[in-house]
């Protein structure tokens, strides 16, 4: 290689470097900065509540809210937290959102995070063939699709929450003691990752999911290490037949 043309491979490298380097630095400051400046947030709540309310476009409101900082950003911990105006409102509860300083800046990553702790989740198939799911908040409202209402405030995440899955029709009556869902929707675009244990002693089961709401198609994924087929029996009759173990 030439000599002129490795010096400036080298100048380029040692110019990349400190491009890093005085990035990270900057970045360092700001999240310190950040921390700093956070607990001032809780003394003005309003101001919190104005700023998700532009993020969801909805009225959001809360009747405290107490702040943590972590490595991936603060930690928002709502107590009351309830989402829309008059007969549209909907409860949610007490929540936990993570607003992510940089994640956003990924693809398929949000900016915010709404976590839920123990909801008991029904997905309940009509005659007609449809599913639907019933325990998220706003699901119980006659109109509105909880979904939808939830899109703005970013990723859904379901912590140590139950389900419990009914089809008549197909003779599927299971309930999940204990599963993790982590959801995110972009209009008629649904994404979910899910873990699920159908005993507390058994192994678990990991399924993502895509899903066009509009047309009703998808794709899913599953699997699981050393699995135990009898303790997802219930789930897998399919037109008589089940099975037994394995």
């Amino acid at each position: 290689m030439p000599t002129p043309l490795r010096r400036r491979l080298r100048l380029a490298r040692r110019g990349l470097g400190y491009t890093v380097a005085i990035t990270l630095v900057l970045v360092a400051v700001v999240l310190g900065m950040a921390s700093q400046v956070l607990p001032l947030a809780e003394r003005h709540p309003a101001r919190i509540a104005e700023w998700l309310s532009e993020r969801s476009g909805r009225t959001v409101a809360f009747d405290a809210v107490q702040t943590q900082w972590t490595r991936r950003g603060p930690v928002l911990q709502l107590e009351g937290l309830r989402v829309g105006d008059g007969g549209d409102a909907f409860v949610v509860g007490d929540a936990e959102m993570l607003v992510s300083l940089y994640a956003g800046l990924l693809p398929g990553r949000t900016f915010s995070e709404l976590r839920l702790r123990g909801l008991d989740l029904t997905l309940q198939r009509s005659d007609d063939g449809r599913w639907s799911v019933r325990g998220l908040p706003g699901s119980d409202r006659p109109s509105g699709d909880p979904l939808e209402a939830l899109e703005g405030l970013g990723e859904l995440q379901v912590v140590g929450g139950a389900l419990a899955v009914s089809a008549p029709s197909l003779g599927i009556e299971a309930r999940l003691p204990k599963i993790d869902l982590r959801l995110q929707v972009d209009g008629d675009h649904v994404r979910a990752g899910l873990r699920a244990w159908p005993a507390l002693d058994a192994a678990p089961l990991d399924a993502a999911l895509e899903l066009d709401r509009a047309s009703g198609t998808g794709r899913a994924w599953g699997g699981a290490r050393e699995a135990n087929l009898r303790a997802w029996a219930p789930l897998l009759r399919v037109a008589g037949v089940a099975v037994g173990g394995g």
